[in-house]
């Protein structure tokens, strides 16, 4: 179960060394090639945000990808989603949508170039993987983010901080009790999250009854209203009467 935060984190400390090195012009004459390289990164990057604000319920207001900077015009792929997450749950799940997306695009393509016997397929898989190395980190401005959701609402991130806390703790008393081992470590993140919305669906309908239960008054019965349940009965018309 430890074995995939383990990869994430290797893919986000190889990303940001890259972008280090990119920084420091360390590349030299092969600096053109990592922009280009860089550039796709960026589109993808951009790409698990906006997909995951769809995923999440936000309607992302746009999506910005750029060459150049606009301030210096130097040759500085960046990119932007322009949205506002509504909850610091949101806000977690869209900054490590490149990070968490990203490496399964890179194992993914990893794969396809390991086990193609087409040269132009192993090409192209293998520059996307190394583009996907570059951009796979979250930058400081999704960081950002979360805290900035987090103090937007305070009362509800704590919430959804005790709804996560045990969710992890139900799960994990499961798994100890039951000896379940999933085949994939991603079953256990689904679990997490069904069992997340339990908590939560239940305490929004244990909140409903109990402001029904609150609102009602029990020194006035309450009518019960039989029209609906009952049958309308047939009443013929009477005939004509013949002269």
């Amino acid at each position: 179960m430890l074995q995939e935060p383990i990869i994430f984190m290797i893919i986000l400390f190889v990303s940001l060394f890259f972008k280090y090195l990119f920084e420091k012009e360390a590349f030299g004459r092969l600096n053109f090639l990592f922009l280009r390289l860089f550039f796709v990164g960026v589109i993808v990057h951009e790409a698990c945000h906006y997909v995951m604000n769809l995923v999440v319920g936000i309607k992302p207001e746009g999506i910005r990808i750029s060459w150049r900077d606009r301030e210096t015009g130097i040759r500085n792929p960046s990119g932007a989603v322009q949205s506002k997450p509504r909850s610091f749950v949101q806000a977690i799940f869209i900054c490590l949508a490149p990070l968490y997306l990203g490496t399964w695009l890179i194992f993914l393509s990893l794969t396809i170039a390991l086990n193609s016997s087409n040269v132009l397929v192993m090409i192209i898989s293998t520059t996307f993987c190394v583009s996907m190395l570059t951009a796979a980190a979250p930058s400081g401005q999704d960081f950002n983010n979360i805290p900035r959701a987090f103090r937007d609402s305070p009362a509800h991130s704590w919430y959804q901080v005790f709804l996560i806390f045990i969710s992890g703790a139900l799960l994990w008393f499961i798994l100890i009790n039951t000896q379940i081992v999933f085949p994939l470590d991603v079953f256990y993140y689904l679990s997490l999250i069904g069992i997340y919305f339990m908590f939560k669906f239940s305490f929004m309908g244990s909140k409903k009854v109990i402001l029904r239960i609150k609102s009602r008054n029990f020194k006035k019965p309450h009518e019960v209203k039989m029209g609906p349940f009952l049958r309308r009965r047939y009443k013929p018309e009477k005939p004509l009467k013949l002269r």
